[in-house]
């Protein structure tokens, strides 16, 4: 009865820890998933940002030049 106990056990602890490894690497994948996600969107937002600064940087210098135009008191 012992031997039947002992295989019983390994076969269930054997297939328990199976179970763990093929949530593991599905919770990865799941994971690699959601920072790929999150890279495109960080890369995305940084190019909106550059190209927000660069129609800014433009914006200002165009009034600045037509304001030093128009300033000067003497």
């Amino acid at each position: 009865m012992i031997p039947i106990f002992l295989l019983g056990s390994a076969v269930y602890l054997g297939l328990q820890l199976a179970q763990q490894k093929l949530s593991h690497e599905k919770y990865m994948e799941e994971a690699l998933l959601r920072v790929k996600a999150l890279e495109a969107e960080v890369d995305a937002l940084q190019e909106k940002r550059v190209t927000q600064k660069q129609a800014t940087t433009s914006t200002q210098e165009t009034s600045t030049n037509t304001k030093s135009k128009k300033s000067g008191w003497w």
